[in-house]
């Protein structure tokens, strides 16, 4: 068989067993190894998987995932976030639906220093939407908002998907953690429009609800406190990278030394915290390095077969202006996340879409923030919707009343894919501030 053909054969196979359910990562490592053992032979492709476990396993910067996991668990099962909530609530708890707006901005907080979307909707959720129900919002808009904005932890640095993104496009760490954060504080104020929008779906003076009940909040000293130590940590890590004092890898451990400090400080750092922060940071570092590693073997089996090659020559053959490709793609992308989870579309998509991107003159670090942008998106669309369900576990609010509160969050990041593409600027002209070769 043709290389071509051969590898638009094992790309239909590999999808078929995707949407049928097949774990992503190994499904891509497996369609890898087969391809390569029927274009080069076996030896050449256990000699391939040999060479990206090792490069990978032995890939320093990619140190910084276990790490950013391990400092978003502590964060997390510290119990900061009650703090933020409170905090958040003091400060604009005033505005119409200022609850709502209050759960904005301690998700973005608290995405800040976990980068983890998961925790950020499990942890908000077990917070924010109780409250907000007890306020007298409706449950769709209580549960839509916590689904939504914990999205925010991917986008706002650090961010688990951008280190992946990162080293499999051998993009700057740092330069995509800077680009991260206007287009992230866009898209909070973006949310909280829209929570303040929905009129009829909070109580009329709603916003005269400021004092938050005695189950959430303790005194506004402790909440201050909490806050100023997470600011504390957001500082060590992303001002870090941005006045090129660490590297990605660097800051990931000051953060990691950062929080556990103040979790000591404050009595919190105990076996019971430790524990499970550590058990879970193993489960979720290995699952990722399983979906890179086959996705870099899948990845480099296309470029042998020039498959890659053909498909970027055809896209920049086409007679379209380069947003009508990024107006595909994201096309794409909402379908793709109607089957998969966000690693794996991000992985699998890659060795095709950058290309394709650079071709049409994108800098590969506004390609990163897009797609995370898309991911963001796919946390919250159903089927999979990873966001939802997990907040459902979290507060026994039915899925499809969640799913009814998330459409116009989503109107809301698609609102930003549109400006990232009419004016990509949002996303390049703070890292392009960044000192020569900070954040590298």
């Amino acid at each position: 068989m043709e290389p071509l053909a051969l590898g638009s054969v094992v790309l239909a196979g590999m999808l078929a067993a995707v949407i049928a359910g097949m774990p992503v990562g190994l499904t891509l490592l497996g369609a890898g190894t087969l391809g390569y053992a029927l274009l080069s032979g076996p030896s050449q492709a256990l000699t391939q998987i040999g060479l990206v476990l090792w490069d990978n396993g032995t890939n320093f910067v990619l140190v910084a995932v276990p790490l950013f996991i391990l400092m978003g668990q502590l964060i997390y099962r510290c119990g900061l976030a009650d703090r933020l909530f409170t905090l958040a609530q003091r400060l604009v708890g005033a505005l119409p639906g200022g609850l709502g707006v209050s759960t904005v901005l301690a998700s973005a907080a608290f995405g800040a220093v976990t980068g983890s979307s998961v925790a950020a909707v499990a942890t908000m959720g077990n917070i924010a939407v109780p409250e907000m129900i007890k306020r007298g919002y409706a449950e769709k808009l209580a549960s839509g908002t916590v689904a939504s904005a914990a999205t925010l932890a991917i986008l706002i640095p650090p961010s688990i998907p951008l280190v992946i993104y990162g080293v499999w496009s051998e993009t700057s760490i740092g330069a995509l953690f800077i680009a991260g954060i206007v287009p992230g504080v866009v898209l909070a104020l973006l949310f909280a429009f829209v929570v303040m929008a929905q009129r009829r779906s909070y109580p009329p003076r709603a916003g005269a609800l400021v004092r938050p009940a005695a189950d959430v909040a303790g005194p506004i000293r402790d909440a201050l406190g909490g806050a100023v130590a997470v600011a504390v940590v957001f500082v060590i890590v992303i001002g870090g990278i941005y006045a090129g004092i660490f590297t990605p890898t660097e800051a990931s451990g000051a953060g990691v030394l950062g929080v556990l400090a103040v979790a000591a400080a404050q009595g919190r750092l105990q076996r019971a915290t430790l524990g499970p922060a550590l058990s879970e940071t193993v489960r979720t570092s290995a699952s990722i390095f399983v979906v890179l590693a086959g996705g870099v073997v899948f990845s480099r089996f296309l470029v042998q077969t020039r498959l890659t090659e053909q498909v970027v020559g055809w896209v920049g053959a086409l007679d379209v202006p380069p947003q009508a490709v990024m107006l595909a793609l994201v096309l794409l992308y909402l379908v793709l996340g109607a089957i998969m989870d966000t690693f794996g579309m991000l992985i699998l998509t890659l060795p095709l879409v950058l290309p394709i991107t650079k071709g049409l003159g994108y800098d590969p670090v506004w390609t990163g923030i897009f797609l995370t942008v898309l991911m963001e998106i796919a946390m919250i669309t159903p089927p999979i919707g990873l966001n939802v369900f997990v907040l459902e576990r979290a507060t026994g609010v039915p899925s499809q009343r969640i799913f009814a509160g998330v459409w116009p969050f989503v109107a809301a990041a698609l609102a930003l894919v549109a400006l990232l593409v009419w004016m990509p600027q949002l996303a390049l002209w703070l890292p392009r501030t960044m000192l020569p070769g900070a954040g590298r």
